[in-house]
Order: C-alpha cells, then sequence, then structure tokens
C-alpha cells in the first residue's frame, strides 16, 4: 500500500486544496471497505505544528497539547448524515474541534438489515473495530487531532452504538451522549448481548469494566413526547416471525444439500427481538436508574416538545458535549 498523505507534509496553506481541512471528503474505512466515514477539519484551527510548515523548535514543544479535540456523531437507521456539513460542520467551528462521521450502510447481514452496525458485531461487520481503525487512521493523516479519547454522540440506532460502545471501550471516550435508542442493553449478566452483557468476553474478547464505566461523563437525551413504540407491538411480533421463518427456510435448504445443521433456536436474530414493549421514554427512564443502581451517574435530558426527533434532540447532546468539552480544556 502506498503511504498515506498527511498533514505533516503538506504546507498549511495547501491543506484545503488537497482536502485535508475542512470538509474531508467521505473515506473508506480501512477495517470494512463497505463502510466510509466523513470529517470536518476547522481550516483555521488546525495547528501549523502539525504541517510541513512546522518549526524544530514546535516539534520539540512538548509543553501544551494543541491539537483538536474529536466529536463522533453516529447516525441512527435513517442513515442522514447530512448535519456533517451543517450544524456539526458549525458546532467544530464554534467549538475548536474536529467531527468525525462514520457511515454504516443499511444491508450489509442481508437484504433487510439495517441494524447490524448497531450491536457492534454481527454475521459480517465488527463496527466496534472498524471504528477503533478509523480513529487509528486519523489519528495518522491528522497528527494534530486527539484521538486516544473522544466525544461519542449518536440519535436512535446512533444511540444504540454509543452506550454499547460506552460499555466495551470506557478508555476512550471522554464522554458520550445517547440520544433515544430504541433497544438497550442492559448490564445485565444474566442476558446475552445485546440484551445484557453475559457473553461479552467471548463475542468481543473483552469484560464490562463498571468503574470504567462511571468514570465517563454520560447523558442520556430524549424527547418529552417520544413515547410511542415504534411499529407498535404487532409490528415486533410480525417481525420476529418473519425472520424465524426465513431462518428456518434457509435451515431447510441447508439440510437439503446434505449440510451439518447445527442443533441451536430457529433464529438467533429473532431471539433478540423484544417480546415486551415500552416507549423509548420508559426504555431510558429505566436505562437511567438502572445506571444508577450500578453506580454510573449520568445527565438525564427530557426535551419537551418533541418526540422521535433527531433535530430536536442532537442540539441537547451537542450542548453536553459542548460542556464537556470546555471543562476538559480547563483541567
Amino acid at each position: 500500500m502506498d503511504r498515506r498523505l498527511t498533514t505533516t507534509d503538506v504546507p498549511a496553506k495547501f491543506l484545503g486544496a488537497v482536502f485535508l481541512t475542512g470538509r474531508i471528503p467521505w473515506r473508506v474505512a480501512p477495517e470494512d471497505p463497505r463502510v466510509s466515514y466523513g470529517l470536518y477539519v476547522p481550516p483555521n484551527k488546525y495547528s501549523t505544528k502539525y504541517t510541513a510548515d512546522a518549526t524544530e523548535e514546535q516539534k520539540q514543544d512538548t509543553s501544551k497539547d494543541d491539537r483538536l479535540p474529536l466529536v463522533v456523531w453516529v447516525h441512527g437507521t435513517g442513515r442522514d448524515t447530512s448535519a456533517l456539513t451543517t450544524d456539526l460542520a458549525a458546532f467544530a467551528e464554534a467549538n475548536n474541534c474536529a467531527v468525525l462521521a462514520p457511515f454504516f450502510p443499511a444491508n450489509m447481514d442481508g437484504p433487510h438489515d439495517l441494524d447490524a452496525y448497531k450491536m457492534l458485531r454481527s454475521k459480517t461487520l465488527k463496527s466496534d473495530k472498524v471504528l477503533l481503525a478509523i480513529l487509528d487512521e486519523v489519528a495518522i493523516i491528522w497528527p494534530g487531532i486527539t484521538t486516544e479519547k473522544v466525544y461519542l454522540g449518536g440519535f436512535s440506532g446512533g444511540g444504540q452504538f454509543a452506550h454499547r460502545f460506552l460499555y466495551l471501550y470506557p478508555e476512550r471516550l471522554a464522554a458520550v451522549g445517547v440520544g433515544a435508542p430504541g433497544r438497550a442493553t442492559l448490564l445485565d449478566d444474566t442476558q446475552a448481548w445485546p440484551n445484557g452483557i453475559q457473553d461479552v468476553d467471548t463475542i468481543f474478547g473483552r469484560t464490562v469494566d463498571r468503574a470504567a464505566i462511571a468514570k465517563v461523563a454520560i447523558q442520556i437525551a430524549v424527547g418529552g413526547n417520544d413515547n410511542k413504540i415504534h411499529g407498535g407491538p404487532e409490528f415486533w411480533v410480525w417481525l420476529r416471525e418473519m425472520r424465524a421463518k426465513e431462518a428456518a427456510a434457509k435451515k431447510k435448504a441447508r439440510e437439503a444439500k446434505g449440510e451439518v445443521i447445527e442443533d441451536k433456536p430457529a433464529d438467533k436474530e429473532a431471539a433478540t427481538l423484544p417480546t415486551s414493549f415500552s416507549s423509548r421514554l420508559d426504555s431510558v427512564k429505566e436505562l437511567h436508574e438502572l445506571w444508577k443502581n450500578d453506580g454510573i451517574e449520568s445527565t438525564f435530558t427530557v426535551v419537551p416538545g418533541f418526540a422521535h426527533d433527531n433535530t430536536g434532540v442532537r442540539p441537547h447532546i451537542l450542548e453536553f458535549l459542548k460542556s464537556r468539552l470546555e471543562a476538559d480544556v480547563k483541567r
């Protein structure tokens, strides 16, 4: 592979011309080429210390960390990433940080897949590893951006990703804003992932460290009117039955070919779908309380007048992340 062009190779005045500052074109994720990521780097905030213009004195100066903090925003099920060029870019400019947005396409695990990235691990996708590899690449190409600890936010499906990533990689997070996840993973050692954390060591090769999670600044945000069940209870019953039928048909076809089929539930995916129902507002209230019982404090933000609305809730998550950025700068 050819060596990557980094900001240290380019004079500061040419960084925009080679698309290494400003709105960075979507890039292929190094861990999985099906995934891409976008980035916004404020042109006038990126330190010349990390460009070809850096003096020897600048290179040797380790008295302060003048790198840009990094905010990571994960999209929801609808895959709307337009905010990267609007309010997220404005947020980066106003708060002296860079913003990164990974893009996980639908149907990665099959023709009906919308959710693989939210679970962090699926049949064909390791979305946690994908994000970690993206951060590693950003550290190389943009050494003037901090990637060891990031500020993570997401709404709906992005909120699902965010709180699960928090469970597994708290050491990589300075703060996390969890926006209205439709299905939450509980810190329950008796339930399998993604309902609980019973088998995370087998799936991820990691353990859940509650004490480390408690050290992260956490917000849960939800619309005050987000009190309806997505699709209604009948939808989830139908979806569970449909997935089970599809799995049974695939199993029958494989058996007809003489393949040895393990004796296991017909549809593992269907087993992860809810069998009891509550609204997002109710479920995040429960999550907030359960975390508190585990010694994990979180800021609970209810946004009045909004239902399941990204445009209504995201500003409150960004305000929380802004407060954490400011607090960390003052340390």
